[in-house]
C-alpha cells in the first residue's frame, strides 16, 4: 500500500437504472493513482453494478471523468477501455496455449504478435506462470487460470486494473500467496485497482480506500483503517462483526471526558463521538476477560462484572457471551487463554475494555436518511 497521487478516475452523481429500478447511485468517487479502492459489502449490494459503470460496461447517468477528461460517448468509452482492463470472478480463457491467452488482449488492441507476446511473456513472468506458457487451459488448476486472467490484464499495462472477487473461488493458501504477488505487482507499477469483495479480512488486507455499499448506496468511504476501526452505521458494523452493542446516549463526563450513559444508568468511557442519544459496538477482540481485579493504573477503563453465559468456536479463538446483568458482551480469545483462566459456562468473569474499543455510532442510520 502506498500514499498514491491525484485521482485518475472520478465519478459525480453516478447512476445505473433499469426501468423503474435505480441499482447504484453514488454522489462522488473516486480512484487515486496507485491505489487500491476496495468496493465492500454483502451480496446484491451494486459492488459490480458499479463496477462496470467505472469500467465503461454499463450504462449510466452522471458524470466519469478518466485522467482529467470527461467520458462521454462510444469512443471514450472504447478509450477508457484500452487504458483499464478487468479480471472477472472465473477465469474465462480461450482454449489455445497460456501464452496466446495473456497476448490475446494486446491482439484485440492491436499490437503486433511479437510484441504482444514479450508483453504476455513478461507478466507470466512476474505472476511465476512462465513455465505455463504452452500449456492449454484444461490442464491448469484454479489458481494457476487466475494467475494467467490476471497476467492477461497486466500485460495491457493498465493505469486502473478492474478486479471482481478475483479470489472468491481459491482456496486460502493459494489465494494469500495470490493476493501477495499481485499486490507487489501493483505497487511496484504504480496501477490503479479497483477491487470488489464481500470478505472482510481481503477487503482490509488489500484496500487504502474502502468504500462499503448496501442496498445500492455508499454507506461510507475512506481510508481502509479508519472505514474499519469507526464504521459509520448500525448496519456496516454488524457486517464487520462488531457484534456488541450497548445502546445510551454520549455526554461529557466531569472531567470533560466523554461517557456513554446506558438505559440502566450505568457510564461507560468512549471514544470520540458527537453528544446524543447512540448505540456503540465493540469489538470482540478488544474485550480483555479477567478473573481477578484489574491494577488501578490500567488502561482499561471499562470494567464489567458477569459470567460466562456461553463459548462458541470462532475459527482458531473461541468467541465468549460474558452476561454483566442486563448487558451482553462478546470477546474472542485463543483456546489456551481461555483454558488458562479456568473458565467454563457459568464461571464468574469480568469483561474490560479500553475506551477507544467503544465506538459511539449516531442512532439515525444514514440509510434511513437517504431521500
Amino acid at each position: 500500500m502506498n500514499a498514491g497521487g491525484a485521482p485518475v478516475m472520478v465519478a459525480r452523481d453516478l447512476r445505473v437504472v433499469r426501468g423503474k429500478r435505480t441499482l447504484i447511485r453514488v454522489h462522488h468517487f473516486e480512484v487515486g493513482s496507485g491505489l487500491v479502492h476496495v468496493l465492500l459489502g454483502p451480496n446484491g449490494a451494486g459492488k459490480s453494478t458499479l463496477l462496470k459503470a467505472l469500467n465503461g460496461l454499463e450504462q449510466a447517468e452522471g458524470t466519469l471523468e478518466f485522467e482529467g477528461r470527461l467520458v462521454r460517448g462510444s469512443a471514450a468509452r472504447l478509450a477508457l477501455r484500452r487504458r483499464t482492463a478487468a479480471v472477472a470472478q472465473k477465469p474465462y480463457l480461450l482454449s489455445t496455449s497460456v501464452l496466446n491467452n495473456v497476448a490475446s488482449g494486446l491482439r484485440f488492441r492491436g499490437v503486433r504478435r511479437s510484441e504482444a507476446h514479450a508483453a504476455a511473456t513478461e507478466a507470466l513472468e512476474l505472476l511465476g506462470v512462465a513455465h505455463l506458457a504452452d500449456r492449454k487451459p484444461a490442464r491448469l488448476s484454479g489458481g494457476e487460470a487466475q494467475r494467467v486472467s490476471i497476467a492477461r490484464a497486466l500485460a495491457c499495462d493498465p493505469t486502473v486494473l478492474f478486479l471482481d472477487e478475483p479470489m472468491v473461488a481459491l482456496d486460502p493458501p493459494t489465494r494469500r500467496s495470490l493476493v501477495n504477488d499481485l499486490l507487489r505487482i501493483l505497487d511496484h507499477r504504480g496501477i490503479a485497482a479497483v477491487w470488489v469483495t464481500h470478505d472482510r479480512d481481503e477487503a482490509l488486507a488489500v484496500g487504502d480506500t474502502v468504500t462499503f455499499i448496501e442496498m445500492g448506496e455508499v454507506v461510507q468511504s475512506g481510508p481502509a483503517l479508519e472505514v474499519f476501526s469507526r464504521p459509520a452505521s448500525e448496519s456496516f458494523a454488524t457486517f464487520l462483526g462488531l457484534d456488541t452493542y450497548l445502546e445510551g446516549t454520549v455526554i461529557a463526563g466531569d472531567s470533560g471526558d466523554l461517557r456513554l450513559m446506558l438505559g440502566n444508568g450505568k457510564e461507560l468511557a468512549c471514544g470520540e463521538a458527537p453528544l446524543g442519544h447512540a448505540v456503540a459496538c465493540i469489538p470482540p477482540e478488544d474485550v480483555v476477560l479477567l478473573t481477578t481485579a484489574p491494577e488501578h493504573n490500567m488502561s482499561l477503563r471499562n470494567v464489567l462484572h458477569g459470567t460466562v453465559r456461553a463459548v462458541l468456536p470462532d475459527g482458531r479463538l473461541l468467541r465468549v457471551s460474558v452476561a454483566a446483568g442486563d448487558l451482553e458482551i462478546a470477546a474472542l480469545v485463543t483456546k489456551a487463554a481461555f483454558e488458562e483462566l479456568g473458565l467454563s459456562v457459568g464461571s464468574p468473569v469480568a469483561a474490560a475494555f479500553k475506551a477507544a474499543a467503544l465506538h459511539p455510532i449516531p442512532r439515525l442510520d444514514r440509510l434511513q436518511q437517504t431521500p
